[in-house]
């Protein structure tokens, strides 16, 4: 599945084009899916599931995408531990 992420400003300051982004990014995960599912398996409210689950995924797609990159090396293992655990919270509930 293909996204497009936008990021507005809220409260601009200025009228400057750097006040916002928008980009495309693939997955082949249900993103809008994966954000009811943490809304719904965690004590977090829309906002931060929403923030959780589309960071978590974006983050995740560029560090497997560059998974041999040094700045991933320390933290792969402890990220994949990291969403064992996220996966199975909703498990327990």
């Amino acid at each position: 599945m293909k996204y497009k992420i936008t990021v507005t400003e809220i409260a601009k300051k200025s009228s400057s084009p750097e006040a916002s982004l928008e980009f495309d990014v693939e997955s082949h995960d249900n993103l809008v899916k994966i954000v009811h599912m943490l809304e719904k398996n965690t004590d977090f409210d829309e906002s931060d599931a929403a923030a959780l689950g589309i960071g978590l995924k974006l983050f995740s797609g560029v560090m497997l995408k560059h998974k041999s990159n040094p700045l991933f090396k320390n933290l792969l293992p402890h990220f994949k531990d990291f969403m064992k655990g996220l996966k199975s919270s909703g498990k327990e509930r």
